[in-house]
């Protein structure tokens, strides 16, 4: 299946008429306050059934596009797609503007299709079907929402490979989003492990890097 433009960055490109990808949830190039300002989200929910919804919010400028231009050319990449898979796949489940921002929300057949569509790896599955998959999960994870007494130097527990292997049937996401993008993820469970992402709440992390393209493991109940 050939590699789609990723929907953030389009996303990015249109509402803010620039010719380089924006940065969805992260900073913007060092600036104008105004640049700052328009920051943006990515939020990317997981369900239970592997079903995933993609909220991007940004700034929306429209000094070249506007909203019916801008819903047609998400829904023409959507149809796109589906007509490539053979069936309907991905689907465009809003589009709308408000008080100078654009939000979208998408919904995704699987986690491959999520990653079919945006360009970059996404799994979700269990930590066996991972491996099987072929991920590479000689990897340190590091317990989630662990908090160290005050008055000591306790490090945070952690797993490697070995441990991770026998909690086969958990859930794990694995991503890695392109340089400078970043997003958030929310899963179906707690999170109990987690590497390349901070934890928000109990089932919400952030993922991402300003320094590169980085791997994340979020490894959930």
């Amino acid at each position: 299946m050939k590699k789609w433009i990723r929907t953030a960055c389009v996303f990015s490109v249109l509402l803010f008429s620039l010719c380089g990808c924006g940065k969805s949830g992260g900073s913007q190039a060092a600036g104008t306050e105004a640049e700052t300002e328009n920051n943006g989200s990515n939020l990317v929910t997981v369900k239970k059934d592997g079903v995933v919804v993609s909220t991007i919010e940004e700034a929306f400028v429209g000094e070249y596009f506007d909203e019916e231009s801008l819903k047609q050319f998400v829904l023409q990449n959507a149809a796109d797609y589906n007509a490539e898979a053979g069936d309907d796949r991905v689907v465009v489940k809003k589009l709308e503007i408000k008080k100078d921002r654009a939000v979208l929300t998408m919904e995704y057949k699987t986690a491959e299709d999520y990653s079919g569509f945006n360009g970059y790896p996404f799994f979700y599955g269990t930590v066996s079907e991972a491996y099987d998959a072929g991920y590479d999960l000689d990897v340190e994870l590091y317990e989630a929402g662990f908090e160290a007494d005050a008055d000591t130097t306790e490090e945070t527990p952690s797993i490697r490979k070995e441990e991770l292997m026998e909690m086969g049937s958990r859930k794990i996401i694995i991503t890695q989003t392109p340089e400078d993008e970043n997003l958030t993820v929310k899963t179906s469970g707690k999170i109990l492990y987690i590497n390349g992402a901070n934890l928000e709440k109990k089932n919400i992390a952030a993922a991402g890097s300003d320094n590169g393209v980085i791997t994340t493991y979020i490894v959930f109940k």
